[in-house]
């Protein structure tokens, strides 16, 4: 991509705060490029799981500075993707603030233990809740509101959404993430539907499906192979015999928003090191 080329774009990110993760990265990175974002984050745990790992008020003020300080328009916008009135404020303070909505990264997701990671069977009824509307409701509400306002706006636009090599793959490799494994099957399922209804409009919508990114919020699972001593062995399953870094997935959502993918919607690009091919 350009050095600028996302010049004149406002994006929203959702799912933002969070150090190192890759909502953060990929706002920074968009940043980077050109563009204006609006940082949206619910910047607080879930009331049923309350040691969730999520961004805090802080990280996202920090964030906007940290954008403002490459010269770029930011804004904060703490919201819940789950709520849709919340969302729906969202896009329109992002319209109103940066003067409009030409990309939409919806980002914000999550699975842990004590909040989703857990056999079917013995799954809580919260847990199953949070992660199908965290991961699947809110990208439907994120991605519909953002949609609406591209259509209205009429120049067209780049919704992107996260899904996860756990969708394609089940619980092979994944015990324990049954239901985030659906969640994001739908995902997939819902860009694909999504680019069918909005590329009259001009509007790309694509996912991304990383497989284990070297993140904060994946850090639970990753010590979770270190104390099985089965490390080796997920590394040893991935071609390129790594993990992935939250920079390799901002690049991919940053590439769907430019203009080299103009020709590319409807999809789900695996990012997976190799071990989820096709």
């Amino acid at each position: 991509m350009g050095s600028k080329e996302l010049t004149g774009k406002v994006a929203l990110v959702t799912g933002a705060a969070r150090r190192g993760g890759i909502g953060r990265t990929t706002a920074l990175l968009l940043a980077d490029l050109g563009a204006d974002i609006a940082c949206l984050d619910v910047a607080r745990p879930p009331e049923h799981a309350p040691e969730h790992g999520v961004g805090s008020p802080g990280e996202l003020a920090e964030l906007v500075a940290e954008i403002e300080a490459k010269g770029r328009r930011a804004i904060a916008v703490t919201a819940d993707v789950t709520n849709g009135a919340q969302v729906n404020e969202a896009v329109d303070r992002t319209v109103v603030e940066l003067g409009s909505l030409d990309l939409c990264c919806a980002m914000a997701g999550g699975v842990g233990y004590g909040n989703g990671i857990a056999p079917l069977l013995s799954l809580d009824e919260p847990s199953w809740d949070w992660v199908i509307d965290v991961n699947l409701k809110g990208t439907w509400l994120t991605a519909a509101a953002a949609g609406r306002a591209m259509v209205a706006a009429g120049r067209g636009g780049r919704i992107v959404t996260i899904a996860s090599s756990a969708a394609l793959v089940g619980t092979n490799g994944n015990t324990g993430m049954g239901v985030y494994a659906a969640a994001k099957a739908g995902v997939i399922t819902l860009t694909q539907n999504l680019a069918a209804e909005l590329g009259p409009h001009g509007i790309n919508v694509n996912a991304v499906s990383p497989g284990m990114i070297g993140t904060q919020a994946s850090a639970p699972v990753r010590e979770q192979f270190e104390r099985s001593g089965r490390t080796d062995a997920v590394i040893g399953s991935i071609p390129l015999r790594r993990f992935g870094e939250a920079e390799e997935i901002a690049s991919i959502v940053a590439f769907l928003c430019g203009d080299g993918a103009s020709y590319i919607t409807g999809d789900a690009i695996n990012a997976t090191g190799g071990k989820v091919l096709g």
